[in-house]
């Protein structure tokens, strides 16, 4: 493994497990058993080194998320799938999960890599509304819909304050995730309030 992809893995752990106020950068160069020259030659501060560590989960997780989502053959399975995607990633990827539970660096938001993950999904999302599978919402809501309940739950299974697994409940929380969606659903429900 390269340096720098050691340094990261390190930086990794030690943010997600101690928090990035608290690690400092002589304790991710220890752990990842590089020189103090090789920690600077690749990340100029412990901002940077952040920003990256937090850059490079966010990409694995929508590289994840889009192959399920892009290759799904309808809404639904596209909807349940994503939601599953995501609590599967979660678990198995815990180190990464806590890091994008924690606050976002400036700059990630614009990256290429982010606006090309918006862009498909905001694509794929507007083609099923277009033909009335799903709800055309702004896509904020759309986003708080499909995904809130299953990063909530995430967020406090990684914390310690859940113990069954993200994997275990996906049915459930894929299938609230699809009925919130849902445009032929939802207008029933809403008539009855």
């Amino acid at each position: 493994m390269k340096i720098r992809d050691r340094l990261l893995l390190a930086a990794e752990r030690q943010f997600a497990d101690h928090g990035v106020l608290d690690v400092t950068l002589a304790q991710i160069r220890e752990a990842a058993g590089a020189s103090v020259g090789a920690l600077y030659h690749h990340f100029p501060d412990k901002a940077d080194l952040y920003r990256q560590v937090w850059a490079h989960a966010l990409t694995d997780y929508q590289q994840h998320f889009w192959v399920v989502v892009g290759q799904s053959t309808d809404a639904r399975e596209g909807i349940t799938g994503g939601v599953r995607e995501h609590l599967r990633w979660v678990t198995e990827n815990q180190h990464r999960a806590k890091v994008l539970t924690s606050a976002r660096p400036p700059g990630v938001r614009e990256s290429e890599s982010n606006r090309t993950f918006m862009t498909d999904i905001a694509r794929w999302y507007r083609t099923h509304a277009a033909y009335g599978a799903v709800r055309s919402l702004d896509l904020d809501l759309v986003y708080a819909l499909w995904l809130g309940p299953a990063q909530e739950y995430s967020r406090q299974w990684l914390g310690g304050n859940i113990r069954t697994a993200p994997t275990e409940v996906g049915a459930e929380l894929a299938e609230a995730a699809w009925l919130a969606l849902d445009a032929g659903s939802t207008p029933k429900r809403m008539e009855r309030q």
